[in-house]
């Protein structure tokens, strides 16, 4: 099965059947040729194995035995966001890395949750109700100390509310890696990254007309007005009246750019 057509039929399941590590490989081949997606979940199946079944030997065995860390020299690094990458490297952003301590204790039976708080992604030790920053070794928190994090990352006028503090689904966890890449991307002038991760997110089927008008974008940065063009048609054909006028007349904009 074609890499884009399997990602598409992964994000359209219940998310309660949807595998983050799998939907996470499946992402990163597009980014990296050749992938063997079923031979990578093989080897989070290893990284798991003889681990026990306590929090402390789930911390244990991602950031001492296997010595996974934060890239805090090279943060916005593509690869970061690439689990097999991260694997290889033992280097790894707070999403990628949470996804590993998830993925490892999934494997031992013991249930974890991530949490899309602002500007920093954390992970849920569900018995415990305990916070772990995978960046920072697995350090664990509390709410005080999640709020506290958050006000050095934003400023201590920042509004802060506890529903940052609430668990995301795959597919929101799939989203903000794809917001994660194309971010990175336009920063790089990285027009095929952009492409890919915009073209994925839009293939969500909770992508909203923006986010699918936002591969427009990525194609007319690219030079490719005709994709471009395309996408905007498609979007007008399923957007609200007004909006669709809009996506029309910019669609026509970029065809007169062809002549």
């Amino acid at each position: 099965m074609e890499s884009t057509e399997r990602f598409a039929i992964l994000m359209a399941r219940d998310e309660r059947f949807i595998a983050l590590d799998e939907a996470a490989f499946v992402l990163a081949s597009h980014f990296h040729e050749g992938l063997d997606v079923e031979a990578r979940l093989a080897e989070l199946d290893a990284l798991a194995d003889g681990c026990g079944s306590s929090l402390e030997d789930v911390l244990e065995r991602v950031f001492s035995v296997l010595g996974f860390r934060g890239n805090t020299g090279g943060y916005y690094d593509q690869d970061n966001s690439c689990l097999d990458s991260v694997i290889d490297r033992r280097l790894g952003i707070p999403i990628t890395l949470s996804i590993i301590l998830m993925s490892v204790g999934r494997r031992v039976g013991r249930e974890m949750s991530g949490i899309g708080m602002p500007g920093h992604f954390l992970t849920l030790d569900v018995e415990t109700g305990v916070f772990l920053d995978a960046f920072d070794g697995g350090h664990q928190l509390d709410d005080f100390g999640c709020e506290q994090l958050f006000m050095q990352l934003h400023g201590s006028d920042a509004p802060w509310h506890q529903s940052m503090l609430a668990p995301i689904g795959t597919r929101g966890i799939i989203r903000r890696m794809l917001n994660n890449l194309a971010q990175i991307a336009v920063a790089e002038n990285d027009h095929r990254s952009r492409i890919i991760a915009t073209r994925l997110r839009s293939l969500l089927p909770d992508a909203s007309i923006w986010e699918r008008a936002e591969l427009a974008r990525a194609y007319e940065a690219s030079g490719d007005f005709d994709r471009a063009s395309c996408v905007l048609e498609a979007v007008a054909a399923e957007a609200p009246a007004e909006e669709a006028k809009g996506f029309r007349f910019a669609a026509a904009g970029l065809r007169a750019l062809m002549n």
